[in-house]
């Protein structure tokens, strides 16, 4: 504008040309600017507009993944349901099965229980001689048969006493205890069998100790551990019964010097039915540790095996009752 005024101000000549080619070179380069300009918007239309279908077809793609994976997801939540049934139909009818195993092993264990005890009955009174005199063979078969009888008895009353658990009649009738009379009940029950294998029963405690539980149970827990330590004790040893009083309640330590538990069924030591590697030539139910620890739980306390020491042999179970009042 400034020079299309001057063109008209400046005088005819060679100023007025100058400016008139000045004007014209300015109309020239804008019209150039304008036209890059231009081609530049159109450039970007063009890409915005192939961006544009770029993403529209990204986007119908997504929108088809997304109706697959819903579909597969129906599908499989579907499936996932289907199996959820036939998993509950399965779990239903193994709780069937296993109160129909516990009603006969319970029933079978006390048609069993009564003609086992009149067997080794029997076999007291031939060995106390009231039928008469036995020869030296008589009388070593009679101790056979007192011998297994008695072991079946134990077996017997092992699975009744799990299926009382596991059908949920287990109860504790609480009293407070004296521990030193409950410890000597259960040594003088064991010392014939500690005496046959050599083997001596240690008490150590740092003071009385009093707890409050159930006594029959308790013997029950005490009796399953120390037979176990003489069984897998070697002659000469010793099975220790340690009473540690701690914050938390008693803890009752029963220590052997046998050969220990296997590393490998450690984990497994107190599964119902579990047999040792190093229990094969021992008689039991593989119910004496399973049960001693749902009695031990019972009283609101536990049942464990201590990891074994470098400087230690045998085992070391601790059973673990709370503190009167506590449970």
């Amino acid at each position: 504008m400034v020079l299309t005024l001057a063109l008209l101000l400046v005088p005819p000549g060679w100023p007025q040309t100058l400016v008139g080619a000045a004007l014209l070179g300015v109309v020239v380069w804008q019209g150039l600017v304008n036209h890059k300009r231009t081609d530049e918007l159109i450039h970007g239309q063009h890409r915005l507009m192939a961006l544009t279908q770029e993403l529209r077809g990204k986007q119908l793609v997504i929108e088809q993944q997304n109706t697959n994976l819903a579909a597969e997801v129906q599908a499989r939540t579907a499936e996932l349901r289907e199996a959820n049934m036939r998993l509950a139909a399965a779990n239903l009818e193994l709780i069937e099965l296993d109160k129909l195993r516990s009603a006969m092993l319970s029933n079978v264990s006390h048609e069993l229980r009564t003609p086992l005890t009149g067997i080794l009955g029997s076999a007291q009174n031939l060995r106390d001689g009231i039928a008469g005199g036995l020869t030296q063979a008589q009388h070593e078969y009679v101790e056979m048969i007192e011998s297994d009888s008695g072991r079946l008895i134990r077996v017997v009353n092992e699975l009744l006493e799990w299926s009382r658990l596991q059908s949920g009649h287990g109860h504790v009738q609480r009293a407070s205890l004296a521990l030193q009379p409950l410890v000597d009940d259960v040594f003088m029950l064991l010392r014939p069998a500690a005496e046959r294998k050599g083997v001596r029963l240690e008490f150590i405690a740092s003071a009385a100790s009093t707890i409050e539980g159930d006594a029959d149970k308790l013997k029950q827990i005490l009796i399953n551990l120390v037979d176990n330590a003489i069984k897998f004790s070697p002659a000469g040893a010793a099975v220790q019964l340690r009473a540690e009083q701690g914050p938390g309640g008693l803890r009752l330590c029963i220590a052997d010097q046998g050969p220990g538990i296997d590393p490998e069924d450690a984990p497994h030591i107190f599964e119902r039915f579990f047999r040792g590697h190093a229990s094969d030539g021992t008689s039991g139910s593989g119910l004496g540790l399973a049960i001693a620890r749902n009695l031990a739980r019972l009283h609101g306390g536990d049942l464990t095996l201590q990891p074994p020491s470098a400087r230690e042999r045998g085992s070391i179970f601790t059973l673990c009752l709370p503190a009167a009042g506590v449970a």
